[in-house]
């Protein structure tokens, strides 16, 4: 008999961190700005071809911060309002969701860093972007294990779980942060007509700043009371960085980002994005010689838009700081005496296991693929400044692969939109469409302020997580060229800015005709002197 020291309450509080965690930042999120004309840098996110043809001839985001959390297993059930006189959390306001379905959760946080987008002549545009995404995410868990994590194993019997073999489909925890810089590079395709056309691509670079995870594709297990567990053929593999990475001698910037950093990587976004424009001819106006598109305004009554998202992978290898092992599978495992062990760090974690376990494979190096997803958007122009937009967003990583997954659903937002002042509400069908839920969003002058999820943030009594963003950007509008006489000929051209010209002579009156002034009239010539007649 293999005796180990797992402390049972460290376990369950770690596995409930994720299960109480929420929608990753890998969602995005942000749904209330994410069709937005006036998003900047923010847009190129949900799709890089957004900043081509956009209302920005410059945009520099200063800073933006999201964070959330949602979870399908624990709901929180409030008597009162938090704020309210007298209030204390206690546990049992956290109410089981017992449906026998899986268990989700995920907890995460971004950081929108200091990032700058530049129209570049009428067509194209470029971004320079950077932010740091973190979060932690368990899937596919089963409600059996879920609730021995809550409760613990001493309540095994209580719970109708103890002495019996319990089959485990398999579960993923995952967790992951790194530091991703991108160039994003879109341009039009068509002129202003009625079939408009735009594309962009992203290239990233990835530092990883840290991760891990823990998959089991397929355990039996037995639970023998309050500290003993019995494994059938575990199916369980798990990979971490370690935590003494950063408290190694010398550690600084050089360390994160130089040679030896944990981990690197690649990824990609791609996007096209369609506008009808039935009355494209509306928006030109005529200045220069020719008609131009008025890039002040929207064009589109219906746009249409299709992106691939976050193609790509972080690849962490060192031989000090990084461990990815393999629990040995051809035997049946008896944990005892529970209680009595613990982890001091998680240098110590891989040697324990191989003694108590025993390991099969390890090794010094794991991937963690990015949240591919797949990005569709529909917005329609209601009135002049009123719109309807509607985002799917569906994971396309597969289950069993490491890495983070975007949380599918669907978000109905709409949205009254100015150059200056924004307000959106989106409706979402969340957490993989099982949960209805209303966001918020102001974007005031470069403030931007909102929730995905508005009920769990101002604290309504009933929620299963909560969400919220901010962020601060400058931007340079675009304008219709300026004519100060009015005589269609634009300031940058005009060579007599004061007085009314034409395009021919570069914004000059045409000259006055020379008129010659008349000769003056001959004189009538004298009449001959009368004859003299003589006597």
């Amino acid at each position: 008999m293999n005796y180990a020291t797992f402390s049972p309450g460290a376990c369950a509080g770690m596995l409930l961190l994720g299960l109480l965690a929420g929608q990753p930042v890998v969602a995005q999120g942000w749904l209330g700005l994410a069709q937005s004309n006036y998003g900047g840098t923010n847009a190129a996110y949900t799709n890089p071809s957004a900043i081509a043809d956009s209302r920005h001839r410059a945009y520099l985001n200063l800073g933006g911060a999201n964070a959330n959390f949602y979870n399908t297993y624990l709901q929180l059930d409030l008597p009162q309002r938090p704020w309210a006189k007298g209030f204390e959390f206690r546990r049992e306001y956290l109410s089981e969701q017992l449906t026998g379905d899986a268990k989700f959760g995920s907890a995460s946080v971004e950081a929108r860093l200091p990032s700058l987008m530049l129209a570049v002549g009428p067509h194209s545009a470029i971004a320079l972007t950077n932010r740091v995404r973190a979060f932690v995410q368990v899937s596919r868990v089963s409600e059996n294990l879920a609730r021995l994590a809550r409760h613990g194993l001493s309540d095994a019997e209580s719970l109708g779980l103890g002495n019996r073999i319990l089959t485990d489909d398999g579960f993923n925890v995952d967790a992951n942060s790194f530091h991703e810089f991108a160039f994003t590079y879109a341009r039009t395709f068509t002129p202003n007509t009625t079939h408009f056309f735009k594309g962009g691509l992203t290239v990233k670079y990835l530092v990883g700043l840290g991760g891990g995870y823990v998959h089991n594709t397929g355990t039996d297990y037995q639970v023998y009371g309050r500290d003993s567990i019995q494994l059938r053929n575990p199916n369980i593999s798990y990979a971490y960085t370690g935590d003494d990475y950063y408290q190694q001698s010398g550690f600084g910037v050089g360390t994160l980002y130089g040679s030896q950093r944990l981990g690197r990587g690649y990824g990609a976004d791609i996007g096209i994005t369609y506008e009808w424009r039935p009355e494209y001819e509306r928006y030109n106006y005529h200045m220069d010689g020719t008609n131009l598109p008025d890039d002040s305004r929207n064009k589109y009554r219906l746009r249409l838009s299709f992106a691939l998202t976050d193609l790509g992978a972080v690849r962490y290898q060192h031989d000090q700081y990084v461990r990815q092992a393999a629990l040995a599978n051809n035997r049946t495992v008896q944990l005892g005496q529970l209680d009595t062990i613990s982890f001091t760090n998680l240098a110590t974690l891989t040697p324990t296991i191989e003694r108590l376990v025993g390991l099969r494979e390890q090794s010094h190096r794991f991937t963690s693929y990015l949240p591919a997803t797949l990005r569709l958007t529909a917005d329609y122009r209601l009135l002049n400044h009123v719109y309807a937009g509607l985002l799917w967003t569906q994971n396309l990583l597969p289950a069993r692969t490491i890495g983070s997954r975007s949380i599918s659903s669907l978000a109905l937002t709409p949205r009254i939109e100015f150059s200056h002042l924004e307000v959106a509400v989106p409706v979402i069908l969340a957490n993989n469409y099982r949960k209805l839920q209303v966001g918020a969003m102001l974007r005031l002058g470069p403030l931007i302020f909102g929730s995905d999820n508005l009920g769990g943030l101002v604290g309504l009594t009933s929620a299963t997580g909560a969400d919220v963003y901010m962020g601060l950007g400058l931007a340079l509008h675009r304008h219709r060229r300026k004519d100060r006489d009015g005589d269609l000929v634009s300031n940058k051209y005009d060579k007599c800015p004061r007085e009314k010209g034409d395009w021919t002579r570069k914004g000059c009156p045409a000259p006055l005709p020379v008129t010659s002034l008349p000769e003056p009239a001959l004189p009538p010539p004298a009449s001959p002197a009368p004859a003299l007649v003589s006597p």
